[in-house]
């Protein structure tokens, strides 16, 4: 192994050290209990019906801290009466079991590292192969000092898996592209496949990465595309193929009839009522055992959820629809400032010269902008999450950025490890508040930007716990957000906060409900015009009416 190999693992263990070190403030986040109890189904009974709406990877891999501890869910999961509530009291009730909250949290979060790891090993193979060795050293550097990152590694959730299998895919896909052989052509499948069962929305993230790529190969390289193209589509075909059998298999290699999932559909039965022969068919069809029928039924429900919208905030408004430069604010105001400029930097120095260093440094260009598309053309605006696979490139552009001006000149060297400095320093100024931390553009009130998953998730209440215990405060109203048990929590006597009628004492309120349903419906407008006393970690306000 290199020095520049031996450092990138030296940078991975402090990555991996200080996410481990935010298991003991941070409270569950609201979606930890759903994919915990999805992995939990998958191992405890073998089946996957809890939620289609996300792959079943990152839930096993989540779940199976607790399972080796010996914990068990005590729920019958029947498919057709499964609603989020359903799942997230499942995932509670692992979580609160044997009154070992923080161990069997901290077990199920630790099931978020490989992933992490993972996506910090492809980067600095992605960024030694196609541009330099100290290209590869800075990338995994910049990565591991990235608060969205570091923040989402955190938590037993999916995100930081679906970054490590678009990075994965895409950096199989390239070396596919670069020489189609039979190794090549099966890993890029399986990768694929990897990705797909880590969340469903690597579909279109891969899809635009897929097309955009192949294209700029093709083009340039002409004679190459058409000499190989039969060859190629033969094992463009065997690819979807390992992709499917890797995702089957991590189904279990189950067979179920669509009728069993996708339940009676009034539409369609009006439209064949009087056409017995058509209705034969679709209850042939329907009745058929079919593999990956959960994935179909994942795919339709993230379409739905996309096509019907979510509630959505961006600079003190609402919406079910979101905006279209969405993620364009997300990514300047959570992303560290130094990663910014070094990045730019990164894009312009390639451009300038991809035509000498080839096609692939393009690539590195492209597939960051088309997940940018991706997200800005969905209606599911929630946060910094859904496009942190961009940050895997965008640490690859930055990281041959800084190699690249180390070797210019003295200014450009001091340049480069100033915004180094900066990128770490930001890291260090964000501890353990990875998820919450907003760069110097978010200002002192970021809840005026953002307010959901980017900055409130439901991540404090056990800090609310300690801070109300330290100030002797016996009696509180609440509006929280988040999945935690209040009647599991350390709190002292408390009432629910109403959004309408206004309360005297101490109030501590999410930022979520003080701004998003605020700007949703006017909820808690009559708190509005008090100052807080404390913010109280970095998503919850505390107030003191008398």
């Amino acid at each position: 192994m290199t020095r520049y190999g031996i450092g990138t693992a030296v940078l991975i263990a402090i990555g991996v050290a200080r996410i481990a070190a935010t298991y003991p403030v941070l409270s569950e986040t609201y979606d930890e209990p759903l994919h915990l109890a999805n992995g939990m189904e998958w191992l405890q009974v073998g089946t996957f019906t809890n939620q289609y709406l996300h792959p079943p990877l990152a839930g096993i891999v989540t779940a199976l801290g607790p399972y080796l501890h010996g914990l068990r869910s005590s729920r019958r999961w029947n498919p057709a009466v499964q609603g989020e509530s359903v799942v997230a009291e499942d995932g509670n009730e692992i979580l609160y079991s044997n009154n070992d909250y923080w161990r069997n949290l901290t077990l199920a979060r630790i099931g978020t590292l490989p992933f992490f790891v993972l996506a910090c090993i492809v980067v600095f193979l992605w960024a030694r192969r196609w541009f330099r060795d100290a290209a590869g050293f800075w990338a995994a550097l910049l990565l591991v000092c990235t608060s969205p990152v570091l923040g989402h590694a955190g938590v037993a959730t999916n995100d930081v898996a679906c970054t490590a299998g678009v990075a994965l895919s895409l950096y199989c896909f390239v070396r596919w592209l670069e020489q189609p052989d039979g190794t090549r052509w099966i890993a890029w499948g399986a990768a694929t496949g990897f990705a797909i069962v880590c969340k469903f929305s690597s579909i279109p993230f891969l899809t635009a990465c897929y097309i955009a790529g192949f294209a700029i190969w093709a083009i340039g390289n002409r004679g190459k595309a058409v000499a190989t193209l039969r060859l190629r589509g033969v094992q463009v075909f065997g690819a979807g193929v390992a992709a499917l059998l890797l995702m089957w298999a991590c189904y279990r290699f189950t067979l179920i009839p669509l009728a069993a999932v996708y339940g009676p559909h009034p539409k369609v039965d009006a439209i064949l009522s009087s056409r017995p022969l058509l209705r034969g068919v679709w209850n042939t069809i329907m009745a058929m055992p079919l593999p990956l029928t959960q994935v179909i039924m994942g795919v339709r429900d993230l379409y739905r959820y996309n096509t019907f919208g979510q509630d959505s905030y961006l600079l003190g408004q609402w919406s079910l629809s979101g905006w279209w430069y969405f993620f364009p604010v997300v990514l300047a105001v959570k992303t560290p400032v130094g990663l910014l400029l070094l990045a730019l930097s990164g894009f312009w120095i390639i451009l300038h010269r991809w035509k000498e260093t080839g096609w692939q440094q393009l690539l590195t260009l492209v597939f960051p902008l088309a997940i940018l598309v991706v997200c800005i053309s969905a209606s599911i605006d929630l946060g910094v999450r859904h496009i942190l696979p961009a940050y895997a490139f965008l640490a690859v552009i930055a990281g041959e950025a800084v190699a690249e001006m180390f070797r210019h000149s003295r200014i450009t060297m001091a340049a480069a490890a100033i915004l180094v400095a900066w990128v770490a320093a930001d890291s260090v100024r964000a501890h353990p508040d990875y998820l919450a931390h907003f760069n110097e553009f978010g200002g002192a009130h970021p809840e005026n930007i953002l307010c959901e998953s980017d900055l409130d998730w439901g991540q404090d209440m056990h800090r609310l716990q300690v801070r109300l215990k330290e100030r002797g405060i016996q009696e509180v109203s609440i509006a929280y957000f988040g999945s935690a048990l209040l009647h599991k929590s350390d709190l002292p006597h408390y009432e629910l906060l109403s959004p309408t009628q206004p309360s005297r004492g101490y109030i501590a309120i999410s930022l979520h409900h003080l701004n998003m349903e605020y700007a949703k419906n006017g909820s808690f407008a009559w708190l509005k015009p008090y100052t807080p006393i404390e913010r109280i970690g970095k998503s919850i306000d505390l107030f003191y009416i008398p």
